[in-house]
């Protein structure tokens, strides 16, 4: 397999590069800009080698809707990077409400698709993933191609999505209408299970039975979707877990839910 050299735009060189993980060689990328106004960046883990077949795994915060930052792939990026994943974590604002800071977030993984590319300069397969309020934010931009296609990404862009505890109706926090993130009026563009097609990428949903802030059903309605679309369809649900639980596993290797996400994307990258 030839190898090549990590490629970007981007003047690397002039970007805080540090290695993490001890051992394995993975280094980061911090604070890479993709958004001037809001001022927002990105962290990228690259894999010790890098050859045009390696994918891209953009991962989103869980937030509440409010809070947290890319930082959350602390753990997430260097594991996965060391099994030979670029890893891409944006940071995210919610000053304005939906849909706003989806918006926002399709503007980091724009900037992921159009600058991490292969030796002949042709788009990489790139997983979109993302836990609680980021598994909500990226599956919308899986499922609703609006929002990318407003970047200038295709519609085929995206792979496949891994959702981790991911509150798919959209609008509720705590069980109840988030009035200031998702106003009044932009119902009709919440609930992720309504955008699924045919032509949309295969989903990985994870979800623990001891979730006490995102109901099963939201797991259950995006899969009966993907089911009915004819697209692949992988859920796991792990018995007397947390909603934290699936964010914790994610980045422990020989947990289930990172074998299942490792699995699955090599699985669909292999396509």
């Amino acid at each position: 397999m030839m190898r090549t050299c990590f490629r970007s735009v981007l003047a690397l060189a002039l970007l805080s590069t540090a290695a993490v993980g001890g051992e394995t060689g993975v280094n980061v990328t911090k604070d890479v800009p993709y958004s001037a106004s809001p001022a927002l960046s990105l962290d990228i883990y690259h894999p010790p080698e890098v050859s045009d077949e390696t994918p891209v795994l953009v991962y989103l915060f869980g937030s509440g809707f409010g809070r947290g930052s890319g930082e959350q792939a602390y753990r997430i990026g260097p594991e996965f990077a060391a099994e030979g994943v670029i890893v891409v974590a944006p940071d995210l604002t919610f000053a304005e409400p939906f849909p706003e800071f989806v918006r926002l977030a399709a503007k980091g993984v724009a900037h992921a698709w159009k600058t991490l590319r292969t030796s002949s300069g042709d788009p990489r397969s790139m997983f979109l993933s993302g836990w609680s309020s980021g598994a909500y934010i990226t599956g919308l931009l899986s499922y609703d191609e609006r929002y990318l296609a407003a970047e200038g990404l295709p519609g085929d862009a995206i792979m496949g999505f891994i959702g981790l505890s991911g509150p798919y109706w959209g609008g509720l926090c705590g069980g109840s209408q988030c009035p200031n993130t998702f106003p009044p009026g932009t119902e009709a563009d919440w609930a992720i299970p309504s955008f699924v097609d045919p032509d949309d990428p295969a989903m990985l949903l994870v979800w623990g039975t001891r979730d006490g802030n995102v109901e099963r059903g939201n797991l259950d309605d995006l899969a009966a979707a993907g089911e009915t679309a004819g697209i692949g369809v992988t859920t796991l649900i792990l018995q007397d877990e947390f909603h934290s639980d699936t964010l914790n596993m994610m980045g422990v290797p020989d947990t289930e839910v990172f074998s299942a996400a490792k699995a699955f994307i090599g699985a669909v990258n292999a396509r």
